[in-house]
């Protein structure tokens, strides 16, 4: 573990933040005024169930496993955090604990932003509250969309639209191996990761074939059309669905 003061990069990193996206520049110096970011080596938990939520975070670079126990002990994952993403903004500010575990992945940059500076920073200048809150309120309310989203589709549809997701941010070619292990993604999206490959070889009809353990996009159109059937066209500011 290693700590650094953030400096341009950094800053350009977090004004791409969705929940910072609209604050001045200035505004958003000043929040991150003497703050610094954490470098983790290794795999580190961040916090754990039931821990005083006493700030939230923001990853620069990395990933940040968001889990639960099961009843019978075993990790359940409920959600990877991906670069220049906030999480545990609405455990600080209304639940008062976190309800879920976070590991930071090795290799990752993470900054924590305390509640007691971030409550002083917004309560000293009504511009950069109104901001900020509009902004949380807004992911909350997007992040409780996507759960519903996700509930109310297939695995295949899960996994087409996933894929495309992948292929359209450009994160993955559309040929080779997946940018993460297959039983990541499977749980990121709500699905078995037992029944993973599976699915992927029930979605020929979208243009997905399978070789070994390299997943093929043949027909990035198909795959379009297959996941526009079913009201998802990809949108880069939105993990899944368009509406």
């Amino acid at each position: 573990m290693r700590r650094f003061t953030i400096g341009d990069d950094e800053f350009q990193a977090l004004s791409r933040v969705v929940i910072f996206s609209q604050l001045p520049k200035t505004l958003l110096k000043d929040l991150f005024e003497n703050a610094s970011a954490t470098f983790y080596g290794g795999q580190t938990n961040l916090f754990m169930t039931g821990d005083t939520a006493d700030g939230f975070y923001v990853l620069l670079q990395g990933e940040v496993h968001l889990t639960v126990l099961n009843t019978d002990g075993a990790q359940s994952l409920v959600r990877i955090v991906e670069p220049e993403e906030s999480f545990a903004e609405a455990a600080m500010l209304g639940l008062g604990v976190f309800p879920i575990n976070a590991t930071a992945m090795p290799g990752s940059v993470v900054i924590k932003i305390s509640k007691p500076i971030f409550e002083k920073k917004i309560s000293s200048d009504p511009e950069a509250s109104l901001h900020l809150l509009s902004a949380l309120i807004q992911r909350q309310q997007f992040l409780v969309s996507e759960i519903k989203i996700l509930k109310s589709l297939s695995p295949c549809q899960r996994v087409a639209s996933k894929l495309l997701a992948l292929y359209e941010s450009q994160e993955w070619k559309g040929r080779g191996n997946l940018p993460r292990c297959k039983q990541t993604i499977a749980s990121n999206i709500g699905i078995d990761p037992a029944s993973f490959s599976r699915v992927l070889r029930r979605l020929e009809e979208a243009g997905i074939v399978c070789e070994g353990q390299e997943v093929i996009i043949e027909n990035p159109d198909k795959l379009r059309n297959y996941c526009a059937d079913f009201g998802y066209v990809f949108d880069q500011d939105k993990l899944l669905m368009s509406a």
